[in-house]
């Protein structure tokens, strides 16, 4: 499908970074999928009016408090505040393609239900007109030959019209599998793209997490080299004494200790961190042990949970081993753990969450992952697991996390999830997966 040019035009002088100053026309909001950032609605009152159900794109209003809306499945309502316009246009191209796929999907839609009208029309004519023969035939009993053929040659003709019928159907339903076929790849497309910005974030993570060891090592390499420095010096000039060269080497082992002892640090976080980059850049299916997918999972989010008010308990079976997937896992831990920090708590200077991993039975494991947080409300818990789903766009929260999470446990781990939640007391996720995952269907 071609990708239609990307188009963010705004009426506010000066136009932000990224968008075009017009004076609206109805050329400009006929002209294909659009990015129209206004200051209010009014202004541009006078061309939707008239063509807001031919209109495609998003308007972006600027005001609080953030809200989506969709006016058509094709036109979008978006507002935010100013300070959001630079995000609002970061997301522009991925809104307008997923506009522009949806309009491609409902003009499909719209020319198979037009097929649909007509082959019924047809048919209803067809009955009709044998209906009316019959009629004739009962009517005409003694000039039974005329009738015979008169039946003959309409039932020819209604076999032709059948088949040519059936062919239209065919064809309207290989379009229809053709579209879902696309609608499947962008899914993956979209999870795959969520998995790789979570690598970015493991960087920034592993940054952080060696920066002290690393850190602490290198400035006592550099105390001693100064150090050796010195005592060279003191012996070239022959003034080097044996209660100096004493002290030097207690220093030495002393600086040496400090160093292996970061270093070693150092290497155990690199070794934690290549396990969950590998597991969560690929689908590899492996025997693990559960612990060390755990481990590794909250030494990546250890940067997001130093400085924060809540406490992360853990009730954890350390016997568990699987033949599964280990990224799938340390993706999931990973979306609820950083669900719970963006959404649990707003507003509440502190809060806990506690992480709960049991066998049920000799097959199966049960992950349960609550917090005491502000819950979920009851119009939105059944929301949660759809894509895009979020309260807080352009916050940074794509609304992907947790449909990530569904689709890893029940298309790759071959279990099962679900999320109970009391308002103002928190949320519960429970995952139940096989301790042998399924074969996947190719």
């Amino acid at each position: 499908m071609n990708v239609p040019p990307i188009r963010m035009l705004t009426t506010l002088e000066p136009a932000p970074l990224g968008f075009v100053a017009v004076q609206l026309t109805k050329r400009h909001v006929l002209s294909g999928p659009v990015l129209l950032l206004v200051r209010d609605l009014a202004e541009i009152q006078h061309v939707a009016a008239d063509y807001a159900l031919r209109m495609q794109g998003v308007i972006v209003v600027l005001g609080v408090p953030m809200q989506l809306e969709a006016i058509t499945p094709v036109l979008w309502q978006v507002r935010l505040p100013i300070a959001q316009v630079e995000v609002a246009a970061a997301l522009a191209p991925g809104w307008l393609a997923t506009i522009a796929r949806a309009d491609v999907v409902t003009q499909q839609l719209f020319a198979m239900e037009t097929k649909t009208e007509r082959i019924e029309r047809q048919m209803r004519q067809t009955r009709h007109d044998y209906n009316e023969l019959t009629n004739r035939l009962l009517a005409q009993v003694q000039d039974l030959t005329v009738a015979k053929d008169a039946l003959g040659e309409l039932n020819l003709h209604l076999e032709s019209r059948v088949q040519a019928r059936t062919a239209d159907l065919a064809l309207a339903n290989a379009n229809l599998s053709a579209t879902l076929d696309e609608l499947r790849t962008t899914q993956k497309e979209l999870v795959r793209s969520a998995q790789l910005a979570g690598l970015g974030s493991m960087v920034a993570g592993i940054a952080h997490e060696l920066n002290t060891p690393i850190g602490t090592a290198l400035t006592g390499a550099t105390a001693l080299a100064e150090s050796a420095r010195a005592i060279h010096a003191q012996y070239a000039q022959g003034q080097l004494g044996r209660k100096t060269l004493d002290q030097f080497f207690v220093d030495t082992r002393e600086v040496t200790d400090l160093l292996e002892r970061n270093l070693l640090r150092a290497a155990d976080r690199i070794g934690q961190f290549k396990n969950v980059a590998v597991d969560s850049g690929s689908e590899a299916r492996r025997r693990f042990r559960l612990m060390d997918v755990v481990t590794g999972t909250l030494a990546f989010l250890a940067p997001k949970m130093e400085h924060c008010p809540y406490r992360l308990n853990l009730e954890l079976d350390h016997s568990i081993e699987l033949d599964s997937y280990p990224g799938a896992i340390g993706q999931v831990l990973t979306h609820f753990i950083t669900n719970a920090l963006v959404h649990a708590f707003t507003g509440r200077g502190g809060g806990s969450m506690l992480l709960r991993i049991a066998l049920v039975s000799a097959d199966e494991m049960e992950i349960t992952f609550s917090d005491d947080g502000n819950g979920v409300p009851a119009d939105r818990i059944a929301h949660l697991f759809e894509p895009f789903f979020t309260t807080r766009l352009g916050q940074g929260s794509s609304g992907l996390g947790l449909y990530i999470a569904y689709t890893q446990v029940r298309d790759l781990l071959g279990g099962r999830i679900e999320v109970s939640s009391v308002a103002g007391q928190g949320t519960c996720f429970t995952v139940i997966v096989p301790l042998v995952a399924p074969n996947l269907v190719a």
